[in-house]
């Protein structure tokens, strides 16, 4: 049973991901205790947006706060974009080694499907599909190549690709 005229999004191939939007490798082999400031340099850009690929576009308010339900991350509205500043970052550098700072967040994204409630008894297929990206708050840090990290964290995205 459903409420006559009311419509829910289903999804498909959702996905979230750490993204590294900015980072900074520096190299320590002073044998001290080093404090550096420095800028990161930008690397990716992440924007939310909604698209329709068939049929007209649902609301992207709506969109996006389903998608969120459905990863569990609170999400950015459509049309927001990540910093396209470089960040400024000030660090002590304590251990020989190679260091990787970062700034980044979580992306997500998947495609919908939309339903409508026919009369009440059963939900029925609309043409309107599409596809959602979005991501959530900004995370930033610092680590050693050499060190270990959580293995799902953005630090191992970064340590991945960066040391």
């Amino acid at each position: 049973m459903c409420n006559p005229g009311a419509t829910k999004l289903t999804w498909t191939s959702v996905s979230k991901s750490w993204v590294v939007t900015h980072r900074k490798v520096l190299e320590n082999y002073t044998g001290g205790v080093v404090t550096k400031t420095f800028s990161t340099k930008k690397v990716n850009e992440v924007t939310a947006s909604v698209t329709a690929t068939a049929g007209t576009k649902v609301s992207g308010k709506v969109a996006i706060a389903s998608l969120e339900a459905n990863v569990g991350l609170e999400l950015k509205a459509e049309g927001k974009r990540t910093s396209t500043k470089e960040e400024t970052v000030k660090y002590e550098l304590s251990k020989k080694g190679t260091y990787v700072f970062f700034h980044g967040t979580k992306k997500a994204s998947g495609y919908y499907t939309q339903y409508r409630c026919d009369r009440g008894t059963k939900w029925v297929k609309t043409e309107r599909y599409g596809k959602v990206k979005s991501w959530t708050s900004d995370v930033e840090g610092g680590l050693r190549c050499g060190d270990s990290v959580p293995k799902a964290s953005l630090a191992a995205t970064a340590k991945k690709k960066y040391c």
